[in-house]
């Protein structure tokens, strides 16, 4: 038997305005009945693993041990990828093995892979498209039942990984880049302040946002900021207004700190 599951967390890319999310819930809560159900987020971008891979890095730490997340973001979906389940040093995963569990591992070390391979617990019939229902779901169900790990199929000895971007130096200078954009237009980046140059100044092409701050309030009404997101990132954002949108950001594009004065 399997540690008690404390909440089964969910995180797709399925958005609110078609049923798929609702009836995941109901096999969960058909099948396991009694075991909390949590919605991370449903609006990743379409099929954007990266950007889940993120979601679940900075959620992971405030959820409580034996928390299972069961993760949906699976452009393979039908195809032949794998799907594992994952053991953590506090909490469980389900997800496609496609790199959305790589960025986990920056959290809290993965002791056991295993390739959900037992077709006995999954829906009939099976539909090559809605995995998330047919599998993922009564899977899940499964395991916070008590369903013992060794029973969902092999261990294997490694996922797919998407490399985490590492801060680049030279110069006085460490690049960085956007890694996600939330709801409210902050770019947040790959950089952390441990990562920055004593005194250090924000630039995103070309543009300086001064050094970093602690608050929006610090800037001027429509002024660009760099603060210290919640996230433990650095974030650029507009006091009042969205970054994305005034300075034309988009995920993935470049970041630099530089030493004042250069």
């Amino acid at each position: 038997m399997s540690s008690p599951t404390s909440a089964m967390v969910l995180l797709t890319d399925f958005g609110l305005s078609d049923p798929f999310v609702g009836v995941m819930k109901g096999v969960l809560l058909g099948r396991a009945p009694g075991v909390p159900v949590v919605d991370l987020t449903h609006g990743i971008a379409p099929q954007d693993v990266r950007q889940a891979a993120f979601a679940l890095l900075e959620a992971v730490p405030y959820f409580p041990e034996g928390s299972l997340f069961v993760c949906v973001v699976d452009p393979g979906v039908g195809s032949g990828r794998r799907i594992l389940w994952a053991r953590g040093d506090r909490h469980q995963f389900l997800a496609p093995d496609n790199g959305l569990l790589s960025w986990v591992g920056r959290r809290e070390r993965l002791r056991e892979l295993r390739a959900v391979t037992r077709s006995a617990l999954f829906l009939k019939p099976l539909s090559r498209t809605f995995h998330g229902r047919d599998v993922f779901a009564p899977v899940a169900a499964a395991l916070a039942r008590g369903a013992a790990p060794e029973s969902l199929g092999p261990r294997v000895p490694s996922l797919k990984r998407l490399a985490f971007p590492a801060p680049r130096r030279a110069g006085g200078k460490v690049r960085g880049e956007i890694l996600a954009i939330d709801r409210f237009g902050n770019a947040i980046t790959s950089l952390t302040p441990r990562d920055l140059p004593p005194r250090a100044r924000l630039r995103h092409r070309g543009v300086a946002l001064g050094p970093l701050r602690t608050h929006y309030a610090q800037a001027r009404a429509g002024g660009l900021v760099a603060l210290t997101g919640s996230s433990g990132h650095v974030e650029l954002s507009v006091r009042g207004g969205s970054f994305a949108r005034v300075a034309g950001a988009r995920v993935g594009d470049p970041i630099e700190g530089v030493t004042h004065g250069r």
